[in-house]
């Protein structure tokens, strides 16, 4: 059996170092160039991508996103 990687939930499970935490916490004041170019063991290839994905989505996680939406299909399901 395949498992399937869902980075955002392991991003908010995770035990970030200070300064992971540091950029989660301050996502918006970062631009992508300012992700790419953070460096140290803290900041593998895969974390920065993760960081970009989730810049573009304005700083929500997926799993949060989506739920933010079905709530908003049911609510409008309700008034039809």
């Amino acid at each position: 059996m395949r498992s399937f990687y869902n980075p955002d939930k392991f991003f908010k499970k995770m035990k970030k170092k200070p300064a992971q935490q540091e950029v989660l916490d301050n996502i918006q004041n970062y631009s992508e160039e300012d992700i790419e170019n953070l460096s140290g063991p803290h900041f593998p290839l895969w974390v920065k991508e993760q960081l970009i994905a989730l810049k573009k989505r304005n700083g929500t996680y997926a799993e949060d996103e989506a739920e933010r939406i079905a709530a908003i299909m049911i609510a409008a399901s309700k008034i039809s």
